[in-house]
């Protein structure tokens, strides 16, 4: 500390630069653990980590049972990807939102569950436990199909 002209003690200018520092830090600390990571894109698609049991209706977030898992894509140009797939019973679809922003209405016309809105990025996850034929559509987009074969 140093006094200044009137004799009042004066905080030199580094311990106010310091000061300053550590409150920009601990801002960028709290911030950063704050946002969080929407895109898991380090875990590879369709994992188990990603795919919250979307008939389930526990809060279990892992797939638990014997069958394959498959993803499906939701691209924003109105595609779903793959449009046919065939399963075995106990396999797991799940349905991803690659929309850029805003939501999807995933509808199965076989009333297998209820309409599923899908935000960017979200998953909807089914199990399928019966063989037949099964069309999936998405509300408001009549081209974006999907037909799945359960063996």
């Amino acid at each position: 500390m140093c006094k200044g002209p009137d004799g009042k003690k004066v905080v030199d200018m580094k311990y106010n630069w310091l000061i300053l520092f550590a409150l920009m830090v601990i801002s960028l600390v709290v911030a950063s653990g704050c946002a969080g990571n929407s895109d898991n894109s380090s875990s590879p698609e369709g994992s188990e980590e990603e795919t919250p049991a979307g008939n389930d209706s526990s809060e279990v977030t892992e797939i638990v049972d014997d069958g394959d898992h498959h993803g499906v894509r939701m691209e924003y140009y109105g595609v779903m990807k793959p449009s046919e797939i065939e399963l075995e019973i106990g396999d797991t679809i799940a349905w991803r939102n690659y929309k850029p922003q805003g939501t999807y209405v995933l509808v199965s016309e076989d009333n297998l569950f209820g309409k599923q809105e899908i935000s960017s990025k979200d998953v909807y996850v089914y199990t399928f436990k019966e063989k037949g034929t099964y069309t999936f559509g998405v509300e408001d987009v009549p081209e974006m199909t999907l037909k799945v074969t359960v063996k």
